[in-house]
């Protein structure tokens, strides 16, 4: 019980250093600014920094996570409802990043663009995406018929959502269309591609 406490205590505070350091980030650039300088901008020292963060990019990519939560915790928490196939409760996953676009979508689209245009934080991004699909499997095991179509789903699902940022943030001014649209879109395409995503009962 203390452990869950003192990991939900860091994560907290991982995610307010993170917005905070993020700000000092888009401000100043990401490349312009040192790890200790960022540090004493939001008032911990280096090493504070690198307890919570690998590095700057980390600190961003962790920002504009902490804005949508993360995936596989919601996958964990749900139950698969009647009639639902495993895309439509993938598709469930990632709606608190659409309700956070939705909320604040000038905040989540300006960290995307700055995560866009920068090659660092492209590949930190691509790396978190790495990482949250090995746990998005784990969460989604319990509704899959073996651990290799829980890792395909949780690629598919990641790979889908990814998409339908760059598309978002790309067609902002154009199409008009919403996150939610675009990645209720991707999921139905790839829904149309294989109709045996059964969830197991």
């Amino acid at each position: 019980m203390g452990s869950v406490v003192r990991d939900r205590v860091r994560e907290k505070m991982k995610a307010e250093l993170a917005e905070r350091a993020y700000a000092v980030f888009a401000e100043r650039g990401v490349e312009s600014v040192t790890v200790q300088q960022a540090a004493q901008a939001i008032g911990i020292s280096r090493a504070t920094f690198f307890r919570y963060f690998s590095s700057k990019e980390d600190a961003v990519v962790t920002a504009l996570r902490s804005t949508t939560g993360h995936f596989s915790d919601v996958a964990t928490s749900m139950s698969s409802q009647p009639g639902e196939s495993l895309l439509e409760l993938l598709r469930r996953s990632f709606e608190s990043a659409v309700e956070f676009a939705e909320k604040d979508p000038a905040t989540m689209i300006s960290r995307i663009e700055l995560i866009r245009s920068t090659p660092a934080l492209r590949a930190s991004w691509q790396e978190s995406l790495r990482e949250q699909q090995v746990t998005l499997a784990q969460a989604l095991s319990p509704f899959c018929a073996n651990q290799r179509l829980a890792e395909t789903a949780a690629l598919l699902g990641l790979s889908l959502y990814d998409h339908a940022l760059d598309r978002w943030v790309g067609n902002i001014g154009s199409t008009g269309s919403t996150l939610r649209e675009i990645l209720d879109e991707a999921f139905d395409f790839a829904a149309m591609i294989d109709d045996n995503w059964a969830v197991r009962r």
